[in-house]
């Protein structure tokens, strides 16, 4: 797995390359934890991402969690369909904002961020 970080204004944008698995998920643990803060939003952009497991999706509703507590919003892009699938069946398509891509997410992003500032 590769994770590239990136920034878009204030948006933190986190690539995940390959599959976010219980073989990646401390890698990617160690490399998005330490970038939340408080009131940032972040996109998780799963485009080149082949498979998540379930240690996978605990990451990403800890992630999320953390940073609703901290007046921040994680959404993520660029689900392959197999993805959308496991998180439909899981349920956890109604915790998060998904977009068709980067983009897409930042934009809906930066407007939230217009009308609540």
């Amino acid at each position: 797995m590769e994770i590239k970080t990136s920034k878009q204004n204030s948006t933190q944008l986190i690539q995940i390359i390959g599959n976010l698995d219980s073989n990646s998920v401390n890698q990617a643990q160690e490399v998005i934890l330490p970038l939340l803060s408080e009131k940032s939003s972040m996109v998780l952009d799963l485009e080149g991402c082949n498979y998540i497991s379930s240690a996978g999706l605990r990451l990403l509703l800890m992630t999320a969690k953390q940073l609703s507590t901290q007046g921040g919003v994680l959404v993520l892009s660029g689900l392959n369909d197999e993805i959308k699938d496991v998180m439909e069946i899981t349920g956890f398509s109604h915790f998060f904002q998904t977009f068709v891509n980067v983009e897409a997410a930042i934009e809906a992003i930066q407007k939230e961020g217009s009308c609540s500032g």
